[in-house]
């Protein structure tokens, strides 16, 4: 526990921590919520459904980086605060649109989103000393996963029991606000306009392409995963299932990100990323789910640690004045892995005929792109502050 000690005896890492979580609860479940809206609320099918969320996805993952510069600008805290006036205005008139403008305003939502992570990872390579920040990383895993193990339930149950429209607003409020308190409580550090004004120089990142594409492979392990367990338990007839085996998951990897935090010795990207891949693959002989709760500890336990030991790296090839940038563009190689994922594995074990085949496509690919990254010779990545252009 000294490591975690450490890091949240920085000021104000631990409240950031916390409202981070706050931010990422109601992020994990709009997506839920915005699928029942569409297809409950405005009776419409799935496929129109997911084009809205698949909106607000794509909106996030195209805008980090531009967010990333505005941050690198201008400070963390008015671009926090622009972004939830933005989320306020989308989350109230949500439930008001028509399908066609709705699509349209989730990804203009989703492109001036600041995520909850993309904070606490900010403030960790601000504030935490460079020893730390692999357990600073680690605890930004761990309540994101425990996001995704309460967020998708309490937002169908608020949709379900309540009403669409109304979870939306209700969750809207929530980011709104926990943004804002995020935004007037993140240290000064990082709060306040970037290095605009101090002529810093920017630079080229030697270590950052290969991390960004272990980054991209361990999301889509990440999202692959729960497609091809619902495929498992759907060739048994087990549907029902699925919420325990996610659960269970989401378990594991709390304690392997825990378990991350508490290393000293420095751990390179690729390989947790290559670990991940190596022990999710096999699991394609496993059909039986009840099997399944046990086998998927190793590829659970190392998914969270591949993502706090991307997080780490990238903090590593960033420098202060392009610090925003960089966890943009690193957000953006984890959206993208995410977006990739589920239709790689769904499509894969439908090609096969193979209800868990996904397992073995998505492994074999982050098992490839680790090896890859591995033994590639890195290449400077241009990452520059807005002052050094502008100068």
């Amino acid at each position: 526990m000294k490591q975690y000690a450490q890091v949240l005896a920085v000021p104000g890492v631990w409240r950031t921590v916390v409202l981070g979580w706050l931010v990422k609860l109601p992020m994990i479940a709009i997506p839920v919520v915005l699928a029942l809206q569409v297809s409950v609320g405005l009776g419409r099918g799935l496929g129109s459904a997911g084009l809205v969320t698949g909106a607000w996805m794509l909106g996030a993952m195209t805008g980090s980086p531009f967010l990333g510069r505005a941050i690198d600008r201008r400070g963390l805290r008015p671009v926090l605060l622009v972004s939830a006036v933005a989320q306020g205005a989308f989350w109230g008139v949500a439930a008001l649109l028509p399908h066609p403008v709705l699509v349209g305003a989730a990804l203009l939502s989703g492109l001036l989103l600041v995520p909850g992570s993309t904070v606490v990872r900010l403030v960790v390579s601000a504030q935490v000393p460079e020893e730390h920040r692999a357990a600073g990383f680690a605890l930004d895993s761990m309540t994101s996963q425990l996001s995704y193990l309460v967020g998708p339930g309490v937002g169908a149950v608020l949709a379900t029991q309540l009403s669409p429209a109304l979870a939306t607003r209700l969750l809207g409020c929530l980011l709104v606000l926990s943004m804002t308190a995020l935004a007037f409580q993140v240290p000064r550090s990082v709060a306040g306009r970037g290095t605009e004004s101090g002529g810093a120089s920017g630079g080229r990142s030697a270590g950052l392409l290969p991390v960004l594409a272990c980054t991209f492979a361990a999301g889509t392990v990440s999202s692959g995963f729960e497609i091809s367990l619902l495929g498992v338990l759907r060739a048994e007839g087990q549907v029902a299932w699925v919420g325990l085996l996610i659960a269970v998951c989401g378990a594991y990897a709390v304690v392997g990100g825990f378990l991350f935090g508490t290393l000293t010795l420095p751990v390179p990207p690729w390989a947790p990323v290559l670990l991940l891949g190596l022990v999710t693959g096999p699991l394609v002989l496993v059909s039986d789910w009840r099997v399944l709760l046990v086998a998927v500890l190793p590829a659970a336990m190392l998914s969270a640690a591949s993502f706090a030991a991307t997080a780490t790296a990238v903090s590593r090839a960033s420098s202060q004045e392009t610090r925003g940038r960089t966890m943009g563009l690193y957000g953006s190689a984890l959206a993208g892995g995410n977006a990739l994922g589920a239709p790689l594995a769904g499509l894969g074990s439908d090609w096969a005929g193979h209800p868990s085949a996904g397992f073995l496509i998505i492994g074999t690919a982050a098992a490839a792109v680790a090896l890859a990254c591995r033994f590639s010779r890195p290449r400077p990545l241009e990452v520059r502050s807005l002052a050094a252009q502008e100068g």
